[in-house]
């Protein structure tokens, strides 16, 4: 929920300046003339005017008969001047995404959010994941060039489309400010993220930083700025601060856990004032990406899922239908040629839904027994496969989709339990999940498949897209922009998978919802078969006994 307008609090503020006229016998320049009227009327001193508002100053000034609108930056750069007629003053928000791209227009002086649109990343062309784009960088400094080049003309683009949208022109927007995981925040600055390729994962600049949003390309007012704001370290960006502050970790709570869910994932715990993030290696399987039926979560993604436990046919629901697929008229809203699979909130379902119905037991291994009483399930290269929808466009899910679903999962566990570890949460008081526009992630089936240790799902909170949200709320305020910053130089970024009790986590995190954990607080809440504590295989335990030797050796 964005913060209600306080022109106090505002970024960028409007003065009404008077200016005094030339005198042929006082020698001092209009621009001089016009920094000592706002000195002079607003208190504004030592206020500096860029080469790209002094081309404009002296014709602004002499149509407007000397009074003048300025939008004033911070108190201390002039991003525009305009006539003395009213002006809206806007500003666009940037979620900068590995794979979508969002942007929002808001009025910066009452919060009204004007227009959205958001696009798939033209980037991707270099690489589905930030692995892969620092990869097509090392080849050249022509590939980071060209890949600066082409995020820049997109944004740009996106703005060009928001204000058009709006009825507004490009100088009426005098503030912009973007969120970013470090792989996207080096690109657009121009920067080489080649660092981020490998350990110790160095990037350029952490630190909140304003830049002159032309030399960015983008067109907006001629002073404007925008507002980058600052990474935690690492792989984990200024995304997953915009989606804390989003959710009010300005001021961390006890055992608070936020999960960004994108191409990558992103997780911060806070306890007791302190804070701990880690970039978990979940791949980019949650966005569907090495899944058969995985889908980016566009239009006519399937971002619900349930399955009924005694027939066990599937129904759901896609992105711009509110219709389920067994609702008389869905076929007639939905064309199923154009349901290209399931979104990230629609693959968890699934997982979930396999579990519930009993497709699928704690170990993940879709139930043979089951398979004779449904033709849902096929048997296809020496093991099983669930079909959600079988002509085509087939939807289903392999054994192999399953498997892999396990292990980015596991890796989002594993790593959240070792953060808790760092700073001693016994118990996850509260869990936000972040996802996309539209397709809401399900707080009780998230739970099911253990993509977070067990905690009350009363609270556990769903929320879309909070990283462009805290953005929105950092670009309307100053004291978000300082909370950000305080909260990124307080968080600690912790490379999960270098501890040693890692592998040992990640082993036991394959289970549904955990392979030797319970989870007491879901069972209160859904009933799930198999959900009690279990000692670990022999094979498992070889495992943790090799891995404790090892850190024994090494202490």
């Amino acid at each position: 929920m964005l913060p209600k307008s306080d022109l106090l609090d505002s970024p960028v503020r409007v003065y009404v300046v008077k200016v005094a006229e030339p005198d042929i016998h006082d020698p001092s320049s209009d621009g001089r003339r016009f920094v000592t009227a706002l000195a002079e009327q607003h208190g504004l001193f030592g206020v500096e005017i860029g080469l790209s508002v002094l081309r404009g100053l002296q014709k602004t000034l002499r149509q407007s008969q000397w009074t003048v609108r300025v939008a004033v930056h911070m108190g201390r750069s002039i991003v525009a001047v305009y006539s003395s007629e009213p002006t809206r003053l806007l500003g666009v928000a940037f979620d900068v995404g590995t794979t979508i791209l969002c942007a929002t227009l808001v009025d910066l002086e009452t919060s009204e959010i004007l227009r959205s649109e958001s696009v798939i990343n033209p980037q991707i062309r270099f690489g589905a994941d930030p692995i892969s784009r620092v990869a097509h960088g090392m080849t050249g400094v022509d590939a980071v060039e060209g890949m600066t080049l082409i995020i820049r003309q997109c944004l740009n683009d996106m703005l060009g489309k928001l204000v058009k949208g709006a009825d507004f022109s490009r100088a009426h927007v005098v503030d912009l400010a973007f969120a970013a995981n470090p792989v996207m925040h080096h690109l657009l600055l121009g920067i080489d993220p080649c660092e981020l390729g490998g350990a110790p994962f160095a990037v350029a600049q952490s630190e909140a930083g304003y830049w002159s949003a032309r030399d960015l390309g983008l067109e907006a007012a001629p002073g404007s700025l925008i507002y980058g704001i600052p990474l935690i370290g690492g792989h984990v960006g200024s995304d997953l601060a915009s989606a804390a502050i989003a959710l009010g970790q300005e001021s961390p709570e006890e055992g608070t856990l936020v999960i960004d869910i994108g191409t990558t994932v992103e997780v911060l715990l806070s306890n007791a004032g302190q804070v701990v993030a880690a970039a978990p290696p979940s791949g980019t399987v949650l966005e569907g990406l090495q899944i058969e039926a995985g889908c980016h979560a566009g239009p006519g993604a399937i971002r619900e899922l349930r399955i009924d436990k005694n027939t066990f046919e599937p129904r759901y629901r896609v992105v711009g239908c509110e219709l389920w697929s067994d609702d008389p008229g869905f076929h007639t809203a939905v064309d199923m040629a154009d349901v290209p699979g399931l979104c990230r909130s629609g693959l968890i379902d699934a997982l979930a839904e396999l579990r519930l119905s009993g497709i699928i037991g704690r170990d993940g291994t879709i139930n043979s027994d089951v398979a004779a009483k449904t033709p849902r399930i096929r048997e296809e290269y020496r093991s099983f496969t669930y079909l959600i929808h079988e002509t085509q466009p087939r939807i289903a899910m392999t054994q192999h989709d399953i498997r892999a679903l396990q292990l980015a999962k596991a890796g989002v566990q594993a790593a959240i339990r070792i953060l808790m570890k760092q700073i001693d949460v016994s118990t996850l008081k509260r869990v936000y999940l972040s996802g996309s526009p539209g397709c809401l992630i399900d707080p009780m089936r998230a739970a099911v498949v253990g993509l977070f240790p067990d905690c009350d799902l009363e609270n556990v909170i769903s929320v879309e897209n909070a990283s462009l949200t805290g953005a929105l709320m950092i670009l309307l305020s100053k004291s978000k922009r300082y909370a950000v910053e305080g909260l990124t130089r307080k968080a600690r970024a912790v490379e999960t998978v270098l501890n040693p009790d890692f592998q040992m986590e990640h082993i036991h995190a394959m289970g549904l919802p955990n392979s030797t954990l319970a989870y007491p607080l879901l069972g209160q809440h859904v009933m799930i078969t198999d959900n009690t504590l279990a000692t670990p295989s022999r094979r498992n335990l070889r495992r943790e006994r090799r891995t404790d030797g090892a850190a024994g050796s090494i202490n």
